[in-house]
């Protein structure tokens, strides 16, 4: 039972969200793991400024609500991170709620961004630079290399801090539009997990039978009913699952690995 009620709001100093910033970003891929991926460092980045909002027993609910699956690219998290503690500075009842349905709405779009600009874009053109001129026995283009990858992470350090001040503007002067705000995330987390569902989970079932001329596909025959069946089905009873307490997500991913491989082998699963 929650024990949260609202209070006055407060604005956390720059000092504090300096302390924030440098803890994410040297721990922000640490204890990386299935269940929580980044929640970890997440929940130890946040402490600094929670001390200041919140009692040591509201932080203690709060952390064991942020200690959930959060999967997003590191640069990106910070901004995440900036934009959930300006909702925890209004102090609301309801704050973590919102800030977790902005996490889970964000962290998917904006792990695709980031992945796509600092992992893919970045490297093949910086790198690119640096291969031709090290043929031609140039050190330039390493040096180029360097500097564009320490001014994207200036960058991102800048804009941080920012975040967390035009959040606090934001919300404070649209404070009568936070329950919308809260709906909007939650709906568009939900369009970001059934996308996820659709694209990333891969369950084909591998069953025909054949009456007269006609060759019919369990596989195909399903997704008339429901598209992507089997991934919906699936992740439907991996849900259920977790929903008790002795079972673990580690646990269950060895089960559904067994279980995979014993259906593929007798022909069940394609």
């Amino acid at each position: 039972m929650s024990n949260l009620v609202t209070k006055e709001p407060m604005t956390l100093d720059d000092k504090t969200l300096r302390k924030v910033l440098v803890r994410y970003v040297f721990s922000r891929q640490t204890c990386f793991n299935y269940e929580t991926m980044q929640s970890g460092p997440w929940v130890w980045s946040m402490l600094p400024a929670m001390k200041e909002l919140y009692t040591d027993d509201e932080i203690a609910e709060k952390n064991e609500s942020y200690f959930k699956f959060f999967n997003c690219h590191p640069w990106f998290g910070q901004l995440i991170l900036m934009a959930d503690l300006a909702i925890e500075s209004t102090r609301d009842a309801n704050a973590t709620e919102t800030a977790l349905d902005v996490r889970t709405s964000l962290m998917g779009p904006l792990a695709g961004l980031g992945d796509a600009i600092v992992w893919v874009l970045l490297p093949t053109v910086l790198g690119a630079i640096a291969g031709y001129q090290a043929q031609q026995g140039s050190l330039v283009g390493m040096f180029i290399a360097m500097a564009g990858n320490i001014a994207l992470w200036t960058v991102f350090w800048k804009l941080s801090i920012p975040v967390y001040h035009k959040g606090v503007s934001f919300i404070t002067s649209k404070s009568e539009s936070l329950r919308n705000l809260t709906d909007v995330c939650s709906i568009l987390g939900i369009i970001v997990m059934g996308a996820m569902v659709a694209t990333t989970v891969n369950v084909k079932f591998g069953l025909t039978w054949t009456v007269g001329d006609l060759t019919q596909n369990l596989n195909d025959l399903l997704n008339t009913i429901i598209p992507c069946f089997g991934n919906v089905i699936t992740v439907a009873i991996l849900y259920w699952a977790l929903g008790f307490k002795k079972v673990k997500p580690g646990n269950l991913i060895w089960i559904v690995i067994v279980v995979a491989i014993v259906l593929g082998a007798i022909g069940f699963l394609g």
